[in-house]
């Protein structure tokens, strides 16, 4: 499986669960005081999570880059 894939998937993944929670919370036979509340609390978490993928696809983009420059630079010294 590449990269992109799993990146896809992940990112899929957690559509799918916002989409989900929100519905759940919308059905669910609670105060608004206590949505809120779980609204916020599941987006601080959600935001964790996708601020944890961007800072590993940046490494790994960051990675990527040097290798290429370096590749770049071999080449062209031939």
């Amino acid at each position: 499986m590449s990269d992109n894939t799993g990146s896809k998937m992940f990112f899929s993944f957690l559509t799918g669960a916002a989409i989900g929670a929100g519905l759940a919370l919308l059905f669910a036979p609670q105060s608004g005081k206590e949505t809120r509340k779980q609204i916020k609390d599941f987006s601080e978490k959600l935001g964790g999570e996708v601020k944890e993928e961007v800072e590993k696809l940046s490494e790994k983009a960051k990675t990527f880059v040097e290798g290429a420059k370096d590749t770049f630079s071999k080449k062209s010294r031939i």
